[in-house]
């Protein structure tokens, strides 16, 4: 009588014991990726804002030049304050394409004024730019990898059942799209 109470009580204590265990490490697994996610959205954050307080600068130096690219100044200026007023890091990644889009446009009008691609402080800003955004393109493939795992952490059977309980969702991917 005494082995069947045992097995009775101790066998569901041990399957117990064993999920609350389960729980508590994927919780913690879950928590600590998403903070390595959070940790490098700052980092790629300041990387993005070191580059687009780079802007004014250069369309300064683009305006004495190009004046009637007036709509190109309009767009770069209008993102950029965009980006800089967007909390939500998913609206703040599409902003940020969007900008560099925009930037590129701008960049591209050193073609049409030979004049300013001789200008040393259009040369300046260009090679802090490009130094910046290798700086960027090495963030954003470190920040696409840790989501990458995150997001494999929140997929994966049976820890997306402990993700959706604690309401660990997925994390967007920082594209290259323009």
């Amino acid at each position: 009588m005494n082995w069947q109470l045992i097995l009775w009580i101790g066998i569901p204590t041990i399957a117990v014991l064993l999920s609350i265990r389960f729980v508590w490490r994927t919780y913690n697994e879950l928590t600590w990726h998403l903070v390595k996610v959070d940790k490098i959205t700052g980092n790629l954050d300041a990387v993005l804002k070191k580059k687009f307080d780079m802007i004014p600068a250069l369309i300064e130096v683009v305006k004495g030049y190009a004046k009637h690219e007036s709509s190109t100044f309009t767009e770069v200026t209008k993102l950029r304050s965009q980006w800089g007023q967007t909390k939500d890091i998913n609206e703040k990644m599409k902003t940020a394409n969007m900008l560099e889009s925009a930037l590129s446009k701008l960049l591209v009008v050193q073609e049409r004024y030979p004049q300013l691609k001789a200008n040393r402080n259009f040369q300046s800003i260009q090679r802090s730019i490009g130094s910046v955004e290798a700086q960027i393109l090495n963030e954003r493939k470190y920040y696409n990898e840790v989501v990458r795992r995150y997001n494999v952490r929140v997929k994966l059977f049976p820890r997306n059942i402990i993700a959706k309980i604690f309401g660990f969702a997925e994390r967007e991917f920082f594209s290259n799209e323009k």
